[in-house]
């Protein structure tokens, strides 16, 4: 049987409330109220909380409703970062480690093996928590080290295509990120120095934007001095490429070899100095 989720339920709910006109609310209201019922009744009877108190589970869904409820309505796409908040806030509900395994399932977590740690033990060898377990090393093993990079197709800052095959035979840092993250600004003199070390050593890096503004994108590789490739399509969040190599947070980055396939994931500062270091001979 299908797992019916709480953060797929309340999308729905946001969709449903919008799309109803004033004179069919009430009855809006009464079938998002039979749907919430028939999602807390699926995980109430999950197998893998057989051994939890479902009182306690009662109540927690109860909590995680209000605090939903509480939130943005109106926009879907707000209904991830509302729920990482109330698993931070309660990383000790059996609700919040559920709605973590869902937010991996879809992406949405940087590094979850670590993320996953600040469960308690108890939590993270109980039924639900080796199949969240099991579906980060899931996920993982899609795009992770010794599987090859996805070839894609974009443009440069002027508007001419490139691909990632291009640079096929070089040891690449492929790297995501975008002239509003700062994290994203801040790590680049690190990709700098390290490019100026290693570019005459079969080094080359390739910055993916995830900028939708091209003068905002052409403006801070000019700012930061970054003098490599630079590719991207102007669409955000909703780009397929972006998409394809599971970007859910900036800055991310894969090492690739010469031969096209990824060695390691999301190194920065001394991580990737050390590792070009151990790599590019």
């Amino acid at each position: 049987m299908q797992k019916i989720t709480l953060s797929l339920v309340m999308a729905l709910l946001c969709h449903a409330v919008t799309a109803q006109p004033v004179t069919r609310q009430a009855g809006a209201r009464q079938q998002d109220n039979s749907m919430q019922q028939t999602a807390d009744s699926a995980i109430l009877h999950d197998p893998r909380l057989a051994t939890i108190d479902m009182a306690q589970l009662s109540r927690e869904l109860e909590e995680y409703h209000r605090y939903m409820a509480a939130g943005p309505a109106v926009d879907a796409s707000l209904q991830p970062s509302r729920i990482k908040s109330f698993i931070l806030m309660h990383p000790d509900y059996w609700v919040s480690l559920l709605e973590f395994g869902e937010l991996v399932r879809s992406g949405l977590i940087i590094k979850p093996d670590l993320k996953f740690g600040e469960f308690s033990p108890g939590m993270q060898h109980s039924p639900l928590g080796k199949s969240v377990m099991q579906l980060i090393k899931d996920e993982a093993a899609k795009l992770g080290p010794g599987k090859a990079a996805p070839d894609f197709t974009a443009e440069t800052p002027e508007g001419k295509p490139i691909h990632l095959s291009d640079l096929r035979g070089k040891w690449v840092l492929l790297d995501f990120w975008a002239s509003w993250c700062g994290p994203c600004r801040m790590e680049n003199p690190n990709v700098l120095a390290n490019y100026k070390k290693y570019r005459d050593r079969n080094f080359a890096v390739l910055s993916f934007s995830l900028d939708e503004n091209r003068p905002a994108w052409k403006g801070a590789i000019q700012a930061d001095h970054m003098e490599w490739d630079h590719a991207g399509d102007l669409k955000g969040w909703h780009s397929a490429i972006v998409q394809s190599f599971m970007v859910s947070g900036v800055p991310k980055s894969y090492l690739i070899d010469p031969e096209g396939k990824i060695v390691a994931v999301d190194l920065r500062g001394d991580e990737l100095g050390k590792m070009l270091e151990k790599t590019i001979k």
